[in-house]
């Protein structure tokens, strides 16, 4: 029996069942659109100058994600950065959305508050946290549902906000071309889930193409950057494995130089260049041949992002990293739910809890006994 298609060596591994969560992504996706959907702002009146995703780490690629989501679908600039300061743009004018799933996040915290004494419309994505706190009051809030790593929750992350600019009128069709991208989601599931074994299955291959190998991950600029960072992500949170990544086609000399000393005992690289239909008609085509020849020693695992719009490759490329993900941790015989170094992190980012000074005693009067 192939080592991926063993449930009880899944079982054993797995012991808090990350691949529920991983099998639950195109229901959390719909909850999102619910989310977003039920957003009570009115639609805005003028076009805002600048619509600016703000998030940092998981927050930060889902607020990426967000951002390419809706470049296309928007006449207003969209834009989204992993810093808490805010642009010279942003102003009474600006709507700022702020994506922190903990809502624990000093960026999250600094960013909300910057762009509301900037005067802007701020929106929180958040599950609670002092970021929830910090606009409660305001109902300026798409809440998502807590309990579970923020990596795992990048649907109420992504769609939560795109369904909510829908509703503010600034992006009509987003939520209807989302709608299709999570069919095409439970469609993948079905061929990618642990009961389709492994021969059917193209999210294990991949994993044994990867396993004691470091995987380079080569995506292009545009969306397939943000899925190529989601694999890094997810395999190194889930498989605790490290992973390099690439861009087509900003290839530099030296980063094709580098891999000529490569060797089993240097790096032990295995590429994956992620591809789409409009690969065809571009450079990127026969850069990506003329790459893959220099590294066939390796092992060049091609991966073509299905969709017909930019969200459902996006989304293909993020769902199937998941999997993949998953699948190298069963094979290294890893926790993929455990996750100590970021625990670790947070305990050194977290601000120092205030210092409480005792009051000091009452004196008693003068003439009179203590205490008396």
């Amino acid at each position: 029996m192939p080592v991926l298609d063993d449930s009880a060596r899944m079982q054993s591994v797995d012991k808090r069942n990350m691949l529920r969560l991983i099998n639950e992504l195109p229901e959390q996706c719909e909850t999102a659109l619910g989310i977003g959907r039920s957003f009570a702002m009115e639609p805005v009146a003028t076009k805002p100058n600048v619509v600016l995703f703000v998030g940092v780490g998981d927050s930060g690629l889902a607020a990426d994600m967000a951002a390419e989501a809706l470049a296309e679908e928007m006449e207003a600039p969209v834009v989204s950065q992993h810093v808490s300061r805010m642009p010279l743009c942003v102003g009474e004018e600006s709507i700022v959305f702020v994506i922190d799933y903990s809502g624990k996040s000093q960026t999250g915290l600094r960013a909300c508050k910057s762009a509301q004494e900037r005067g802007a419309t701020v929106i929180c994505v958040t599950s609670g946290g002092r970021l929830r706190e910090a606009v409660a009051e305001h109902k300026q809030i798409l809440h998502t549902p807590s309990g579970q790593p923020s990596r795992s929750a990048i649907g109420y992350l992504v769609l939560a906000p795109v369904a909510a600019v829908e509703q503010l009128g600034l992006a009509p069709g987003a939520v209807e071309k989302t709608s299709h991208a999570i069919k095409l989601l439970k469609n993948m599931r079905e061929f990618l889930r642990f009961d389709t074994t492994t021969p059917r299955n193209m999210a294990k291959q991949i994993a044994e193409a990867l396993f004691e190998k470091t995987p380079v991950i080569y995506g292009a600029t545009g969306y397939r950057s943000l899925v190529a960072a989601r694999w890094k992500s997810q395999i190194g949170a889930n498989s605790k494995s490290p992973v390099l990544t690439g861009l087509f086609p900003d290839l530099v000399d030296g980063e094709i130089c580098a891999w000529e000393q490569a060797s089993e005992r240097l790096c032990n690289p295995a590429f994956v260049f992620l591809t789409d239909a409009s690969d065809k008609a571009s450079e990127n085509r026969a850069l990506m041949q003329a790459a893959g020849e220099l590294v066939a020693k390796f092992g060049a695992t091609e991966v073509e992002m299905k969709g017909s719009t930019t969200i459902e490759r996006m989304l293909y490329g993020t769902y199937l990293a998941d999997y993949v993900s998953y699948y190298l941790a069963i094979m290294r015989e890893v926790d993929p739910m455990e996750a100590a170094s970021v625990g670790f992190i947070n305990e050194r980012l977290a601000p120092p809890e205030p210092v409480r000074v005792a009051a000091p005693a009452p004196q008693a009067e003068s003439g009179s006994e203590a205490g008396g």
